[in-house]
């Protein structure tokens, strides 16, 4: 009887608990217009709502684990930019780092939001509600996807900019002025006028569906910037949602819908064994590739945590030790397992990022977009 006690599923799903399913699980919440969400907020949480999936780590979750960070292999470092809810502290990202740009500026202006520490959801990463001291939704998400990349990339070179919040909105006035901001980092890297590298690859965890699909190529202000990247040789790589709809999710739509000279790359998630696609993924003609999304573990901010403790808590009987179920708020161990097609996103943009390393430097002019399409290509198949 003591297999029974370890194989249910319910008694493995506690992950759960950390991911506020209720509040994530309204789609009207994520559909309107100017208006974007962190796609790992409603991936690989709220499609469990009210529904026991056995096989499926649901949530988010600390976890045991010693990784030191991947060693570089090759001496081109691709610069990637995450558009997220910033970097948290790690081992794998220490200050000072000559692979992280933790304050990009372009004439002296921060490029997206500057948190203050009581906002900041890499931080502390209980924002939203201060008085039970519960962890926020999306409290982890810009290192956990950081960590992907440097996974799969340890050569890359992070911007880390900061557009969301921890409850994962993003707002799209925030949003298009950090992508107009990066345009101008990137251009004057190629000019020479900037200190900075030109980009490589732009990483999207985070999207919205529109009211009304048959316009919403007409917002110009976020495809026209997203467009200005991509035809100038950076690889926009976004994610494709976690509604489990073939209802196009933007601006991962842009896939199929607007006409880039380097291809906009949408990514969605597949289950653990690359087999089948993750129950909760979008899907559709406008999906480019899928990668793996389900249980996937990467970095967390060491500094996470929060009021809550393990479901079950037995005082102790002295002299032994008290004995309790995993607190699934601390995260001191650094590292953490989280479920979404926020994570399937940057493995591909890490993919994309290690072909561009091994090929080596880029240059300035138009072979800059061939590099980059040839890179995509060569990922997606």
């Amino acid at each position: 009887m003591g297999a029974g006690y370890t194989s249910g599923v319910g008694y493995t799903s506690g992950v759960g608990y950390t991911s506020g399913v209720g509040y994530t699980s309204g789609v009207g919440y994520t559909s309107g217009v100017g208006y974007t969400s962190g796609v790992g907020y409603t991936s690989g949480v709220g499609y469990t709502s009210g529904v026991s999936l056995p096989g499926v780590a649901s949530g988010r979750g600390p976890v045991s684990l010693r990784f030191p960070a991947p060693r570089p292999r090759h001496e081109c470092s691709p610069v990637v930019a995450l558009l997220d809810t910033g970097l948290g502290e790690h081992p794998w990202f220490p200050p000072g780092s000559a692979h992280v740009d933790r304050d990009p500026r372009v004439d002296g202006q921060p490029v997206g939001l500057r948190f203050a520490p009581e906002d900041d959801p890499e931080l502390h990463g209980v924002t939203i509600d201060p008085v039970n001291r519960t962890l926020d939704p999306l409290a982890g998400h810009g290192t956990f996807v950081a960590g992907i990349v440097r996974q799969h990339c340890p050569e890359a070179r992070l911007v880390v900019v900061p557009v969301m919040w921890g409850d994962g909105a993003a707002d799209e006035k925030d949003l298009v002025a950090a992508l107009e901001a990066l345009l101008l980092y990137h251009w004057s890297a190629l000019d020479g006028r900037g200190p900075n590298d030109p980009l490589d690859v732009v990483n999207l965890s985070l999207g919205y569906y529109h009211e009304r699909p048959d316009t919403v190529e007409d917002e110009a202000s976020l495809m026209r910037a997203l467009r200005a990247l991509a035809d100038s040789g950076v690889a926009v790589v976004a994610a494709a949602g976690n509604g489990g709809t073939a209802e196009r999710f933007w601006p991962a739509a842009m896939a199929d819908a607007v006409p880039t000279a380097v291809p906009v790359t949408s990514v969605g998630a597949h289950n653990p064994t690359g087999e089948d696609v993750a129950v909760f993924s979008n899907t559709g003609s406008w999906v480019t590739t899928y990668r793996p999304g389900v249980a996937v573990v990467s970095t967390m901010p060491t500094t996470l945590d929060s009021s809550a403790r393990g479901a079950v808590f037995v005082e102790a009987d002295s002299p032994r030790p008290e004995r309790a179920t995993p607190d699934p708020d601390a995260y001191r161990t650094g590292f953490g397992v989280w479920s979404g097609t926020s994570f399937a996103a940057p493995s591909c943009v890490g993919m994309v990022a290690s072909v561009l390393a091994e090929e080596g430097p880029a240059g300035k002019g138009p072979d800059r977009r061939e590099r980059a399409a040839r890179a995509v290509a060569k990922v997606v198949g």
